[in-house]
């Protein structure tokens, strides 16, 4: 009697088929090809997100940069002699040219935007084998020296990676006031000029942009 019940029970439990055994397979298959396809996603977006987190913090040292010296001139060297202050405030030298008006560094820039769009150089953008010291320059001015950095920083690939010509970055100060001398006409407007930084920022060929609106300068009406 034992034997015949252990010979049901045996008959009960004859495992799996062929077929099924290929249909678990394909079922596993799929699930592990979905994870590594989500795997392959998450990467990508962490490199996204961590290119945008550092262009966040980038863009702050550009508008830092021109705010901290807005007040600095353009193109003058520690070695300049002779430089005189003329009755409309500006700064002046005479040389074998003639006489040499300085700008503030935000007017150089509302008349000298700021661009780097060289990405279509790919051997610009390889990491250097010797990173340079950024302020090897000390002798020039500091906006020059702001230019320099700015430009070892975004054109040699070392903070942020470069995928496309659509990676474009830019700074330009736009000047608002009441009169018709400036970029901008606004009423609402009471000193003599106030101007606006305006810099963007492509990253991951140009889908992703960032942008910052901040205020470089301002003149007070007398």
């Amino acid at each position: 009697m034992i034997g015949y019940y252990n010979k049901i029970i045996n008959k009960k439990q004859l495992g799996i088929s062929i077929l099924e055994a290929m249909m678990a397979t394909a079922i596993v298959g799929i699930g592990f090809v979905a994870v590594f396809q989500m795997v392959n996603y998450s990467i990508q977006s962490i490199d996204v997100s961590g290119e945008r987190t550092k262009a966040n913090y980038l863009v702050s040292m550009l508008a830092e940069d021109v705010i901290g010296n807005r007040n600095s001139l353009y193109g003058v060297s520690a070695k300049n002699e002779g430089i005189i202050i003329n009755e409309f405030g500006e700064a002046q030298m005479e040389d074998d040219t003639g006489t040499v008006t300085f700008k503030k560094f935000t007017d150089h820039l509302m008349e000298n935007p700021w661009k780097v769009d060289t990405c279509a150089d790919k051997a610009a953008f390889q990491r250097e084998a010797n990173i340079e010291n950024i302020y090897n320059t000390e002798s020039v001015d500091a906006p020059r020296n702001k230019y320099r950095k700015w430009n070892l920083i975004f054109e040699t690939d070392r903070q942020l990676k470069c995928r496309g010509t659509n990676e474009i970055k830019t700074l330009k100060v736009y000047k608002l006031c009441r009169w018709s001398h400036c970029d901008f006409l606004q009423d609402s407007i009471y000193d003599n000029a106030l101007y606006i930084g305006r810099i963007q920022i492509n990253l991951n060929q140009g889908k992703k942009r960032k942008y910052l609106y901040f205020q470089a300068d301002y003149r007070l009406k007398d």
